[in-house]
C-alpha cells in the first residue's frame, strides 16, 4: 500500500536533506576511524610471547547509519516525486522554489512571476485540497 503524501512530508524535505548530509559526514567518519588494539600472541620462532599491534577499520554502526540514510533517501524521492506530478505549473514551480529548493515564499513568488500574498494562498490552496 502507497504511503499517502502529506503537508508535514512536503515540509520536512529541507531537514531530511539536512539530515543525509549529517549522515554522510557521520558514515565517513566511521569509515576513516582506525581503531588500534594490542594483543600478546606466541612467536613461534622463540616460542615467547610478543606483543603485536592490530589496526581495524569501521564501526559497527556504519550499517545502521547507512540504513538510516536509505530510508531519508526514500523519502526525500516520494516527496520529489509527487511534487513533479502537480498538473498546475505555477503551483508545481512554488512548490519546488519553497521546498526542493529552500527559498522563502516571498522568493519563489518573484521566480514564478506572482505576488507574496498570491503565492502564499495558491500554496495554502494546493494543500487545503491535499486533505
Amino acid at each position: 500500500m502507497k504511503e499517502q503524501m502529506t503537508k508535514r512530508k512536503i515540509e520536512q524535505y529541507g531537514n531530511l536533506q539536512r539530515e543525509i548530509i549529517m549522515l554522510d559526514a557521520q558514515i565517513l567518519s566511521a569509515e576513516n576511524d582506525e581503531e588500534i588494539v594490542a594483543d600478546y600472541v606466541k612467536d613461534y620462532s622463540t616460542g615467547y610471547p610478543k606483543i603485536i599491534t592490530l589496526r581495524g577499520y569501521g564501526s559497527r554502526a556504519i550499517p545502521r547509519l547507512i540504513e538510516r540514510k536509505t530510508k531519508l533517501e526514500a523519502e526525500c524521492d516520494a516527496v520529489e516525486r509527487y511534487i513533479e506530478a502537480v498538473e498546475d505549473s505555477v503551483v508545481r514551480q512554488l512548490l519546488v522554489w519553497k521546498y526542493i529548493e529552500g527559498k522563502t515564499i516571498g522568493d519563489a513568488a518573484q521566480l514564478v512571476g506572482y505576488s507574496y500574498r498570491q503565492a502564499k494562498r495558491i500554496i495554502q490552496v494546493f494543500f487545503e485540497q491535499m486533505k
